[in-house]
């Protein structure tokens, strides 16, 4: 493989493993409020409702609004007459560097008096808030959870999972499928490799030779091939060639020219009687 692109491979490599991706989701699955949260909403009717989460990876619990170091996600705005509401899709929070594990998640509910205003600054518009730590495990299943606040009662569901291509448990180990000349793969369930047919090596970019090709004299720059190194000769390379011009004789090592029987010379052309 020429230099540059040697270099360019390691680049690639070394690029995709210290990045990590992965997304936080969570789905509100029912949002309740009491009458008596009229200092949020004249009636609760009236209210337009979204809900804001952030994520903020410490030692303790952040329970304030402004903790969201690790990223934040909202809803769109639900207008509704009912008293329960829910989203249909999950609040997405994606995170780009290594999943610590512990989180600190805020969940908020705002009231908004336009669907397009989403604005999360007069606290005065808050209806609920919702603070906790959580040790979360990357994985596709979501668990529960309830929570209960003076007015209002939210049931909610979270997960953390990888990106396409991310794999591990914190995110980090990246695999994507690919035939071209920095390897020939094909990525499990857990983010391994898998060498395509007549390839292997880490990367599988090193080509698998033909059947008993010497790996000593040997060497292939596409699968099924065996080219023999300078000295050597054969379909599989595993003759060596004798010092040129040598007539009666043969070689262990090339340019060697071991004489046969009843024969001498430095190239074995001369006879006894010689």
């Amino acid at each position: 493989m020429a230099p540059f692109l040697s270099t360019y491979f390691l680049v690639l490599i070394s690029a995709q493993l210290v990045k990590s991706s992965g997304v936080f989701e969570l789905k509100v699955h029912s949002f309740t409020t009491t009458s008596s949260s009229s200092s949020v909403c004249k009636e609760y009717r009236d209210c337009q409702v979204f809900f804001r989460v952030c994520l903020n990876y410490t030692q303790d619990v952040i329970s304030y609004r402004l903790a969201c170091s690790n990223g934040t996600g909202l809803t769109g705005t639900f207008s509704t007459d009912q008293s329960s509401i829910s989203t249909s899709a999950p609040i997405t929070v994606p995170f780009n560097l290594k999943w610590l594990g512990t989180v600190s998640v805020i969940i908020e509910a705002w009231n908004t008096e336009s669907s397009n205003d989403q604005s999360a600054e007069n606290l005065n518009s808050m209806i609920s808030h919702f603070a906790t730590k959580r040790d979360l495990t990357i994985g596709e299943k979501w668990s529960q959870d309830v929570h209960l606040g003076e007015q209002s009662k939210l049931r909610f569901s979270y997960r953390v999972v990888c990106d396409e291509f991310y794999y591990g448990d914190d995110c980090t180990d990246f695999c994507r499928s690919r035939d071209d000349p920095f390897g020939h793969f094909n990525c499990d369930a857990a983010g391994n490799r898998v060498c395509l047919p007549k390839w292997k090596g880490d990367y599988c970019a090193e080509p698998i030779c033909s059947s008993g090709c010497s790996e000593e004299h040997g060497y292939c720059e596409a699968p099924g091939q065996c080219r023999c190194n300078y000295g050597w000769q054969g379909p599989r390379c595993d003759e060596c060639m004798p010092h040129p011009g040598c007539m009666h004789g043969t070689c262990k090592q090339p340019w060697q020219c071991m004489c046969d029987e009843g024969w001498h010379g430095l190239l074995c052309d001369k006879g006894r009687n010689d």
